[in-house]
């Protein structure tokens, strides 16, 4: 069975931006290539160099920590002479600048077209098998499931979003303390610092917050993860039920499709094989959805808001929590299928098997290997 070699080496990303910085402006984009740290671990070293707060600083994706992986970041205001100190700034891993321009706007989350991947894979017998199997892929349409990596390491993040959602505070605060789900509330903390809400958090308890108050102190970031990871179970369940139902090509009368471009649109009667046409495989000029549960969400059918609810109900996730409370979010609607920006190409160097590949934007490159029976190592999957 084909592998996804482990460690960083083999798994390179690369963020395809969804523009260019202009040239001018009071922000400083900073391009750079990046190795064993989280996004977060550059921003907060990057603010530093650059003699800003990490919340002058922005980026259109998190990227992940075991991988090599290039992305921009935005600092508000930035030196650039600063960014000399950078390497020495951060420990565990390694940040190289590539490139450094100027812009008017800030990076926010979802400023990016896609990610490109190139993947080292181990125990690829027939490669060419591999590439005829990617290339049957691309013509289904790789389903858009949200990967383990989202739901938190051991699926923390996931049981994080159950108990703060329920309003467990002290279970959430666990999960954040402990993912490995050993530590209780009351118990002596764990040494050593940690960046990012995480360490937040922390900060808060080593000073005798409660449980509720520790969760404020790391603001709008941590509640922000817990709601995408309680979504995006309801959303994989949804996907796993429509697949099971013959509906992943095909819709309804007053399903909820999705153009192209991302706008929802509700499938009125008499047009449900029209539009079941332009989700046909190859063809794939529209997509059926699944729900991101919250605030602002073009509702589908009430019948089939209700099938859906019915079928995420195993996930454990409240849709009301997205609505008001802890973890409100404005919710929206995902395709349950993606086309790959740029098909995979399999090719042999050094004796490990090379697969590269785009996707759009939140598109899992280990969903994609799942989806062709690549057996993919611990370190991915949380």
């Amino acid at each position: 069975m084909p592998d996804l070699l482990p460690g960083a080496a083999h798994f390179h990303v690369t963020e395809l931006p969804a523009y260019e910085p202009s040239g001018s402006g009071e922000h400083l984009y900073v391009l750079i290539e990046k190795e064993g740290l989280t996004t977060d671990q550059v921003g907060e070293a990057l603010a530093a160099a650059c003699g800003r707060s990490f919340r002058d600083v922005g980026y259109a994706g998190r990227k992940d920590r075991h991988a090599v992986t290039v992305q921009w970041f935005s600092v508000l205001a930035g030196r650039e002479d600063g960014l000399a100190t950078l390497g020495e700034r951060l420990r565990g891993g390694r940040a190289t600048v590539r490139q450094v321009a100027r812009h008017g706007n800030k990076l926010r989350l979802g400023h990016l077209a896609g990610n490109r991947f190139r993947l080292g894979l181990g125990g690829v017998g027939d490669p060419a098998a591999l590439a005829a199997a990617a290339t049957a892929l691309a013509h289904q349409g790789v389903r858009n499931r949200f990967g383990p990596q989202r739901f938190g390491v051991n699926g923390a993040t996931l049981r994080l979003a159950r108990a703060w959602g329920a309003g467990d505070h002290q279970a959430a605060v666990a999960a954040i303390v402990d993912p490995g789900g050993a530590w209780t509330w009351g118990a002596p903390l764990p040494d050593g610092f940690r960046h990012g809400p995480e360490g937040r958090v922390l900060g808060a308890l080593r000073k005798g917050a409660e449980a509720a108050a520790a969760l404020r102190a790391a603001g709008d970031p941590l509640r922000q993860l817990a709601a995408s990871a309680g979504q995006s179970a309801v959303f994989n369940a949804v996907l796993d039920a429509r697949v099971d139902a013959g509906l992943l090509h095909r819709v309804r009368a007053g399903d909820l499709a999705s153009t192209v471009r991302g706008a929802p649109f509700v499938v009125a009667p008499g047009e449900e094989d029209a539009v079941s046409a332009r989700c046909a495989p190859g063809v794939f000029d529209a997509f059926t959805t699944g729900p991101l549960p919250g605030t602002r969400r073009l509702a589908p059918a009430p019948a089939v808001e209700a099938e859906e609810r019915a079928w995420s109900a195993g996930t454990g996730i409240d849709w009301g929590w997205f609505a008001a409370g802890a973890l409100e979010s404005p919710g929206e609607r995902r395709p349950l299928l993606m086309a790959f920006r740029e098909p995979p190409v399999v090719e042999a160097a050094d004796g490990v098997t090379w697969m590269t590949f785009a996707l759009p934007s939140g598109g899992y490159a280990t969903e994609v290997l799942a989806q062709l029976g690549v057996a993919i190592p611990a370190d991915r999957r949380g």
